[in-house]
């Protein structure tokens, strides 16, 4: 944004403000000082203060905040796209004012429902006019369904995207519960998008973020030869306990989150008393239940729980923040380097020690508020990244096919 008309050196708000696809507005407001011959360029400037700080072209965006009092809060753009209104003002006295429409996805996207091999996912393929990039599956996480947004955003890249559910997903035949997911399914999905015309039995990417990050780096672990690059976002190298969304976090007995050849595979346990740690108020720091599943574990146990990684025979992202109150990624990220670098293999490791544990997607705001989570987070850091591991992850999955 470039506004060149303006009397020099003047403090100037810009404010902009957009409506999620439940009706909530989210706004952001900064002030700028112009330059000393009128200008005004968000993309050169940084901010005298405001929603965020240093210089930042898609910072109006990314520091959109609700109300206060909106929990669970993150932003859930329509379908089809939102809308954002940009405001500039001067001692209150509106200078201009424009709107525009931003997409999500190409509008031109070719999207299937995919249902058969007992699978549940949506395949996008990029418009028919644009070279075919790569192909890859994206995963998410613990929260189980299917979120078809990413898969889309990647798709406009040029991409054939499997966005794969693996629990979760009412009226179908998945597990509703993150509990012994066979490692298999997943195989009859990467066979899936292998067979389709314009993959020809080439390797693909695979992509995942939390526990979907921890189940990526598993499955090309465990399929070396059908995946040539995987990107993985607040990962874990190692396996934990399965997730039972039926009850308390976790519930019942303790059971893996995966199983290969019919049987569960090694995990660690929690040991947190769940019921203390609920009956504080929200939200709740899960990082140090994962470092007392770790510290509780046997070396016997956390090594048979910890994933092969040297197995990988591609390009390896992992992104991370320090500050992740979900299960502490960076660190667990760092198992996964370290085993590489025994084995003399590559991976990359974009970290920030103020970023938490989630990122959304290029130019939608990093504000993230949940009642049962703290994710944890500095937002200004969090954008950059975001940005950052966009772009590495295009980068990386662009790799699968060498």
């Amino acid at each position: 944004m470039e506004m060149p008309w303006w009397t020099p050196s003047n403090e100037v708000q810009v404010m902009a403000h957009a409506v999620d696809q439940y009706g909530e507005r989210w706004r952001s407001s900064v002030t700028f000082i112009t330059t000393p011959d009128g200008h005004l360029n968000l993309g050169r400037q940084a901010p005298l203060s405001g929603s965020y700080r240093g210089i930042d072209p898609g910072g109006l965006l990314c520091s959109l905040r609700p109300r206060p009092d909106l929990s669970p809060a993150y932003f859930e753009p329509s379908p089809g796209g939102y809308d954002v209104t940009v405001s500039v003002t001067l001692g209150g006295a509106l200078l201009s004012q424009t709107s525009t429409h931003r997409l999500m996805c190409s509008p031109d996207l070719h999207k299937a429902s995919v249902r058969e091999r007992e699978l549940v996912g949506t395949l996008f393929r990029p418009p028919s006019a644009q070279t075919l990039r790569r192909a890859c599956i994206r995963l998410g996480g613990s929260e189980g369904g299917l979120y078809d947004t990413e898969g889309a955003h990647l798709a406009s890249e040029g991409f054939m995207v499997f966005s794969l559910a693996y629990f979760g997903v009412p009226d179908t035949e998945l597990p509703n519960q993150l509990i012994n997911i066979p490692l298999e399914y997943f195989q009859r999905a990467l066979a899936f998008l292998q067979a389709q015309p314009e993959v020809a039995g080439r390797r693909v990417g695979i992509t995942g973020a939390s526990k979907g990050g921890e189940a990526a780096l598993l499955i090309v672990a465990t399929f070396p030869d059908a995946i040539g690059a995987v990107a993985a976002f607040s990962p874990s190298g190692l396996i934990f306990e399965g997730i039972d969304r039926t009850g308390t976090f976790p519930a019942g007995q303790a059971m893996s989150s995966w199983s290969l050849d019919d049987q569960p595979l090694p995990y660690l346990a929690y040991r947190t008393d769940w019921d203390a740690l609920f009956a504080e108020p929200g939200p709740f720091s899960m990082t140090p239940a994962h470092w007392e599943a770790v510290a509780a574990a046997s070396p016997q146990e956390v090594a048979a729980a910890t994933i092969p990684v040297e197995r990988i025979d591609g390009a390896v992202l992992l992104v991370s923040g320090e500050q992740d109150q979900a299960w502490q990624a960076t660190a667990l990220s760092r198992r996964v380097e370290e085993r590489r670098k025994q084995a003399n293999l590559p991976a990359q490791h974009l970290w920030h020690p103020r970023d938490g544990h989630a990122l959304s997607l290029p130019g939608l705001p990093t504000y993230t508020s949940v009642p049962w989570t703290a994710m944890g987070r500095d937002d200004d850091a969090n954008a950059r990244l975001q940005f950052e591991g966009w772009q590495a992850r295009l980068e990386t999955l662009s790799a699968a096919w060498y």
